[in-house]
């Protein structure tokens, strides 16, 4: 009977010490990684709305005079969210396969953020029917487009110095960096590279451009805001027509670059933050097919 209580204070001294050791751990955890994952920035990278149907909808195969689903994935792994999205299916014969309905609208869709890590997903259900095989056919394959639009929005900010004693060798305070580059700003459309210029008659200019990195196109591209520190900047796009905050991009043209500029307030150096607001309206466009079998 000793041995037997003996043994179970021991396995109970065990099992504590497991429990205090596991929840060690979790302290540990919630104090080291906490601060880490509260801080992580979210606009960085390229980043952006993914497309994608499930497995088997639609199936690999489809039988004549049948009904399909097609349900389509859309993922905002952006750091922004997401409004006015549409996905269309486009490019059916109409003699072998018709769904309903053609197209249907998302959004608004949550980005990646500390609030939502994980962005926002929605599931779109087409309703697929196939017709008959036409006479001695074996099979028949149906190609198609998923279209899909959306708009979103993009923020670039960085540190910049303002030093109007630049060509001064004997000028103290921050540097000047004639150039920056940039690896995206959690979006398809990126900041890519910042130039500085500041001229001797009290003024700065920045050259701002920008990419489309995603896997879609950027059709419309627009300036929200331009801020330096307090103060507003005048800005335009190159090659913009009419409104020259905004700028129309072409299928093959997927760049753009922005000047920015202002006069200065002071003849002391100092360090500042540009800040920079887009939105752009997005397009994707995938192939697919749907094969008509016996």
């Amino acid at each position: 009977m000793i041995e037997k209580s003996q043994k179970k204070r021991v396995q109970k001294k065990i099992f504590c010490l497991v429990l205090l050791a596991m929840a060690s751990f979790v302290l540990a955890g919630c104090g080291a990684g906490g601060p880490q994952d509260i801080s992580y920035n979210f606009k960085q990278g390229i980043k952006e709305v993914t497309f994608s149907f499930l497995e088997n909808a639609p199936p690999k195969q489809v039988y004549p005079s049948s009904n399909f689903k097609m349900i389509a994935a859309v993922d905002n792994q952006a750091a922004y969210d997401v409004t006015n999205g549409v996905v269309k299916i486009v490019g059916l014969d109409a003699r072998y396969f018709y769904v309903t309905p053609e197209e249907q609208e998302f959004g608004p869709l949550l980005g990646k953020s500390i609030l939502s890590p994980a962005g926002d997903k929605v599931f779109l259900e087409f309703d697929g029917f196939s017709q008959a095989l036409f006479e001695n056919a074996e099979e028949y394959v149906g190609n198609f487009l998923l279209k899909a639009t959306y708009h979103s929005t993009m923020d670039f900010a960085d540190t910049v110095c303002i030093n109007p004693t630049l060509y001064d060798v004997y000028s103290a305070g921050c540097k000047v960096q004639a150039s920056k580059a940039y690896s995206g700003q959690g979006a398809p459309v990126a900041v890519t590279k910042l130039e500085e210029v500041v001229s001797p008659d009290a003024a700065v200019e920045f050259r701002i451009f920008l990419r489309n990195s995603g896997r879609g196109k950027v059709s419309t591209l627009t300036l929200n805001n331009a801020r330096l520190g307090g103060k507003e900047l005048e800005c335009e796009f190159q090659r913009a027509v009419e409104n020259k905050k905004s700028l129309i991009l072409n299928q093959k043209m997927q760049e753009a670059a922005l000047i920015c500029k202002t006069l200065l307030d002071s003849q002391n150096s100092y360090e500042t933050t540009l800040s920079l607001g887009f939105s752009y309206k997005y397009e994707v466009e995938q192939r697919h097919s749907l094969r008509l079998v016996k």
